[in-house]
């Protein structure tokens, strides 16, 4: 029977952050393999890997999210595979940890001075799990505001 009272989510962690992807939209998880650079992409793509034979683009989460580089973590990440509209892309990811199930009444929309501006567009809310907050994010939607931030669209 399905629970419509809670939803199950991808936890990873961002150095000492966690999120959350709705595991809907997660195809795999995969480990760290070789990426080869693509040449003029947005500072955010790590680059492309070959997955199955399929050219997957791999978007770095800590560069998307302004966040410093941790050796610690280089050669342990994980990828974790999401369809997205065209292909599947890649969110390049610390650790992952878990797939939680939230129950709907522990996911609190964020905080108006925590997500604000575009930032506001992909967060869906911090769910309270044990004794640890995690911020759910839509992954299409980064992907989109991605797209919007490299190309400069401003509306002219």
């Amino acid at each position: 029977m399905l629970d419509v009272e809670s939803a199950q989510y991808v936890v990873f962690r961002l150095g000492k952050e966690e999120y959350g992807f709705d595991v809907s939209v997660v195809r795999e998880i995969n480990n760290m393999k070789e990426v080869a650079k693509v040449h003029r992409s947005a500072s955010h793509i790590e680059g492309v890997i070959n997955l199955r034979g399929k050219l997957l683009t791999v978007v770095n989460l800590r560069k998307r999210f302004g966040m410093e580089p941790n050796p610690a973590t280089e050669g342990n990440q994980k990828i974790v595979v999401v369809d997205a509209a065209d292909a599947p892309v890649g969110f390049l990811v610390d650790e992952v940890m878990e797939v939680a199930r939230f129950p709907k009444e522990s996911i609190e929309k964020a905080p108006p001075y925590v997500a604000s501006g575009i930032e506001a567009q992909y967060v869906l809310g911090i769910a309270k799990h044990e004794d640890r907050l995690i911020t759910l994010i839509d992954p299409l939607k980064v992907l989109e505001l991605s797209c919007d931030v490299e190309d400069g669209s401003g509306g002219s």
